[in-house]
């Protein structure tokens, strides 16, 4: 009896049956599969690692809010304030917040001030004073003893000035070094006390020390003038246009929810403006926000830096001012 159709394995010349192979279609299917497998897996695979960084960001700067609290009493309550005013114009200013709070911290710090959903170019380090600039007079030998944070040898974080060009293996032009996050020194404001206001300012400390430049020194924000602490933004996730998109931006430790200094693009948001100094939105939209109590959330960028009173900023406006009340935010460029 003839078997027609038959679909049992053909035998070779020796009886023995050889193996049936992968039809071309199977394989497209299983390859299909894999393929629609891996489609579904990536999204869920990258939202897990963006959810990892936002949570280590997060543990960051609670890191940095126990240094707050501890400076706070090591220093009978005052807060560090933003920069040092070594004297007039933007070639004599550096930074205080972060040594401050690094001799809070202990060795290997640095590293708290990185985020890592940030590319390797924000992670913290001592900035390299310009080609043929010489650090402020009294600064280079260690400045422990002047309050500032720093100590002996340390490189200051020195913004000011005009950066000599760099470029890399490819002509491009290097960005300035930068990290990842921003304080609030204005508050609302913008920069600078205005008439009426208290001498700090609405934030929690701007330009302070300045030498022969008086009335570009304002005191440091003292700890009773917070009046709701655990709703007063002190540090946010900064955003990194202003150095990727400006090599010689000169605030990149600033954090400020107003129309200030410059207006960058965006790089990974084509279209969408955001200003120079505003919280980021790295973490899906979201920066993490570090209050003067010392605990840190995440807030959406779009409520960060609405601030109009007029448009539902009322809260958020508060947030971002000691005495938790609304001032009328600066609307201009400084």
């Amino acid at each position: 009896m003839t078997l027609k159709n038959s679909k049992l394995p053909r035998a070779n010349r020796d009886g023995i049956t050889a193996p049936r192979g992968f039809t071309l279609i199977e394989l497209l299917v299983v390859i299909s599969i894999i393929a629609l497998l891996i489609a579904l897996l990536l999204p869920a695979l990258a939202q897990a690692k963006a959810r990892a960084e936002a949570v280590a960001c997060e543990s960051n700067e609670s890191e940095i809010g126990l240094a707050m609290q501890e400076y706070l009493q090591t220093w009978k309550g005052f807060y560090p304030g933003n920069e040092v005013v070594n004297g007039p114009g933007i070639a004599n200013n550096f930074c205080a917040w972060v040594p401050r709070l690094m001799t809070m911290m202990g060795s290997g710090s640095g590293k708290l001030f990185y985020c890592p959903a940030r590319s390797s170019d924000m992670e913290y380090q001592g900035y390299l004073w310009p080609t043929g600039k010489v650090p402020p007079a009294g600064y280079a030998k260690g400045t422990v003893e002047l309050g500032f944070g720093y100590t002996k040898g340390q490189q200051l974080l020195y913004l000011g000035g005009q950066w000599a060009a760099q470029t890399d293996s490819m002509g491009r032009q290097i960005a300035l070094p930068a990290f990842s996050y921003g304080y609030n020194d204005w508050g609302t404001l913008g920069a600078f006390p205005v008439a009426g206001e208290l001498p700090y300012g609405e934030g929690l400390g701007g330009d302070i020390d300045a030498v022969n430049n008086p009335l570009a020194s304002f005191p440091q924000v003292p700890q009773s003038a917070v009046q709701n602490p655990t709703q007063m933004i002190a540090i946010t996730d900064r955003i990194d246009d202003a150095t990727h998109g400006d090599p010689n931006y000169a605030f990149i430790y600033n954090s400020d929810p107003t129309r200030s200094s410059l207006a960058l693009p965006d790089t990974s948001v084509p279209g969408v403006v955001q200003w120079a100094e505003w919280p980021s939105s790295i973490h899906e939209g979201d920066s993490n926000v570090l209050f003067a109590d010392g605990h840190a959330a995440p807030y959406s960028q779009k409520d960060l830096t609405q601030i109009n009173p007029n448009q539902g900023g009322s809260r958020m406006n508060m947030m971002w001012n000691n005495d938790h009340a609304i001032h009328a935010p600066n609307t201009g460029f400084y």
